[in-house]
């Protein structure tokens, strides 16, 4: 006889209790609400990504880890060439949407 799978570690007690004692029907409407809700998370395109002041976006990617971006940068220093336009980088971000705004992980410089 099989058993009940285990909730992960990391779901809320709310979750982990209350998740199982939904009927069949509204276990696939939330899985499939949770796929939704994952696709719109990592499917940004190129009008969802602005450029801060003083950035320079160089490509926009889609892919399974998120939206993959290109930017160059400037790092702020007032003598440092970036404050005249010599950028740094390039530089590769994957990018996800989180609550109203984007969450940015620096994934290092692009090299050819």
């Amino acid at each position: 006889m099989s058993t009940h799978p285990p909730a992960p570690d990391s779901l809320p007690q709310y979750l982990a209790e209350g998740v199982p004692k939904q009927d069949d029907a509204d276990l696939r409407a939330l899985r499939d609400w949770i796929d939704d809700l994952l696709e719109y998370r990592h499917d940004l395109g190129a009008d969802d990504i602005d450029a801060d002041e003083n950035e320079a976006i160089e490509a926009v990617e889609e892919s399974s880890d998120g939206t993959v971006v290109i930017k160059k940068v400037s790092c702020g220093k007032d003598n440092c060439k970036c404050q005249r336009g010599e950028l740094h980088g390039p530089y590769k971000y994957v990018v996800r949407r989180q609550g109203d705004g984007l969450q940015w992980d620096y994934r290092g410089p692009v090299t050819d």
